[in-house]
């Protein structure tokens, strides 16, 4: 069953559950990532693996944490955030974009969510996962 925050989480709360999900991807605990939130129609376990382990060579994994840097498309390390926005339409509904990093590092690879606010919970709806 999806988890749902409180229809007055602050972006930071929202932020720290996008991280609690990550952590279970990075965990490669599949069907758990698919529980804890609500996703639209054809995401399936299989398909979470596949789109999160496709990023560049095998040996890419998506990580929690990152080291403060970034590749840029020629390989090279430069400084590097994640983007972890929440942005509001109105007082119902919004969207996250949230940066995945990939061993450590900053990358293309964005997760975005819905947010949906309804009978006094938050829902966040994921999108899409693809490289930005």
């Amino acid at each position: 069953m999806a988890v749902a925050l409180s229809s007055d989480a602050s972006k930071a709360q929202i932020i720290a559950f996008i991280d609690r999900w990550v952590s279970l991807l990075v965990q490669k605990k599949y069907d758990e990532v698919l529980a804890l939130i609500v996703a639209e129609p054809g995401w399936r376990p299989a398909l979470i693996e596949e789109v999160s382990n496709s990023y560049g060579d095998a040996a890419n994994r998506v990580t929690l944490l990152n080291n403060g840097t970034a590749l840029d498309g020629a390989g090279n390390s430069e400084i590097g955030r994640p983007r972890k926005e929440v942005d509001w339409h109105d007082d119902e509904r919004g969207d996250v974009w949230y940066d995945l990093n990939i061993n450590g590092l900053s990358s293309d690879l964005t997760a975005t969510f819905d947010l949906v606010r309804r009978a006094g919970r938050m829902h966040l709806i994921l999108q899409d996962i693809h490289v930005m």
